[in-house]
């Protein structure tokens, strides 16, 4: 996936454990690559 994606797995570790906040870009390609909606991959965290 990271190959894929062009990323490392270490950028793959940091958004799952919610450490880093993918850029548009990269968030878009999440999406193409899962073929699934934005909002099946990211939800909004209220404060």
């Amino acid at each position: 996936m990271a190959k894929d994606l062009d990323i490392t797995r270490q950028t793959i570790n940091a958004i799952e454990n919610h450490k880093y906040n993918p850029s548009l870009e990269l968030a878009l390609k999440l999406m193409q690559y899962f073929d699934v909606p934005i909002d099946a991959l990211f939800k909004l965290e209220e404060e």
